[in-house]
């Protein structure tokens, strides 16, 4: 059996995590979060949802940018820190308004290389 090692340490990728829930998916600023999404997903990541999946920084921010469209108001929380196996990080989020109670929560999973996404896959919790 072949082992993977990460090129990145275990706070690396949790940061990565953390940051995309508090910062890329909060940030409303169209300037603001493309550079986000540049600094934390390589040129080519790819991300996945119950609604498809889209690749590239164009795409990934359009995605992010037509949710919170879908959602004003709303802010996306911490529910449950990262967690870190070699070079995949998961967090448990949830969306609502501040101060309130969730209107979604959900999983996302994350492989991460060099500090940037390669695959996000977002998952929603059943209601």
């Amino acid at each position: 059996m072949s082992k993977t090692t990460s090129t990145d340490s275990p706070d690396v990728i949790a940061d990565a995590m953390r940051r995309n829930v508090l910062e890329v998916f909060n940030t409303t600023d169209d300037v603001a979060r493309r550079e986000l999404v540049e600094a934390l997903y390589a040129p080519d990541a790819d991300f996945y949802d119950a609604e498809g999946s889209v690749s590239g920084h164009d795409a990934i921010d359009a995605k992010i940018r037509t949710l919170q469209l879908d959602a004003p108001g709303l802010t996306f929380t911490v529910a449950v820190e990262p967690a870190v196996i070699d070079d995949l990080g998961r967090v448990s989020w949830a969306l609502g308004p501040d101060g309130g109670p969730a209107v979604v929560s959900g999983m996302d999973v994350g492989h991460v290389r060099a500090g940037r996404f390669t695959a996000l896959y977002t998952f929603l919790d059943p209601r």
